[in-house]
């Protein structure tokens, strides 16, 4: 029997291991948008969705949209399920840009599509099945109460609002977009805008509108990244650091790692960026905890911290 040569075997296990990469870098994004409601709406939304295409399609990130166009038979929730069922449940990042109108009576709280409407208990149950990270811009009116139920490991929620009283139309979801491609978003000058980034420009934009307007502040919004459904205002932080507080670990290290769009002058590689920002946490939680450790305890804790961090930048 003829041996196999060599040189085909080390060709296929090239071949082997650039398919299983390529399936872990692989992201998508769903971008759904609501039903316009009224007609002066729909182009608003249209071009909100159309930014996140462009940008997407830069990014080589696969993307689909559902909301736009005309009417099919088939619901547009039954076609988000249809796809959400379809996609990989493992890889790379999965981007969840949702835009327009949300409702809350009270009691039930919706994304409201064409046709039957998105309820928090249906999109957690979609969601379930996934373990690849999950990023879910909840760019809606109303749509506070999607956050708990969508929280939790591997997860990093962004909410147009930070409570259940805060229903009305949203001007975040069009500030958002305009960040998407402002270099003003680019806080740190690093040369490219971070998740974290882009929520915040985006949120002093939506503030800034209402004072200019001389209009109370309708909207705050939030952000979770560390999945315990605890979100951090926007306004909390300073910088790139959110405010200590006495009750919760900080949000922010992680969404402060994601970019849609590489490169960033950033020289550490995205497993030794994930890792700095577990240790960014540590570090953040050890320091609002400081009054109750002893002072000694103290910086033993922090200095084996910073340790762990300059050897990340030693190994890069």
């Amino acid at each position: 029997m003829e041996k196999t040569p060599m040189k085909f075997l080390l060709s296929l296990l090239l071949l082997v291991s650039i398919t299983r990469a390529t399936a872990q870098d692989q992201r998508d994004m769903l971008i759904i948008v609501s039903a316009a409601g009224n007609a002066t709406y729909a182009p608003e939304f249209q071009r909100q969705a159309t930014t996140w295409q462009n940008l997407a399609s830069q990014a080589e990130i696969s993307a689909t949209t559902f909301g736009l166009g005309e009417e099919t038979k088939e619901e547009d929730l039954s076609l988000v399920e249809k796809n959400l069922t379809a996609l990989p449940k493992a890889g790379g990042d999965l981007w969840l840009v949702l835009i327009g109108h949300g409702s809350f009576d009270g009691r039930t709280a919706n994304f409201n599509l064409r046709g039957k409407d998105l309820d928090p208990a249906a999109f957690k149950s979609l969601l379930n099945p996934f373990t690849r990270r999950l990023i879910i811009l909840n760019l809606f009116s109303a749509s506070y109460p999607f956050l708990a139920p969508l929280a939790g490991e591997n997860r990093i929620i962004i909410s147009s609002n930070r409570s259940e009283g805060e229903r009305n139309y949203s001007r975040f979801g069009a500030k958002f977009a305009d960040a998407l491609t402002s270099p003003a978003a680019d806080l740190d000058l690093d040369g490219s805008s971070s998740l974290l980034e882009i929520t915040l420009h985006a949120s002093a934009a939506t503030q800034a509108f209402y004072q200019d307007a001389q209009r109370v502040l309708q909207e705050h919004a939030v952000l979770d990244d560390n999945g315990d459904a605890f979100p951090t205002p926007t306004t909390a932080f300073i910088g790139l650091q959110a405010a200590p507080s006495a009750t919760t670990p900080p949000d922010g290290p992680t969404a402060r790692e994601i970019y849609l769009l590489n490169p960033t002058s950033d020289p550490l590689p995205p497993v030794a960026k994930a890792q700095r920002a577990e240790l960014e946490a540590s570090i953040a939680t050890l320091r609002q905890n400081k009054p109750n450790i002893q002072e000694q305890e103290y910086y033993v804790q922090l200095e084996n911290l910073m340790r762990k961090m300059a050897e990340i930048y030693q190994k890069k």
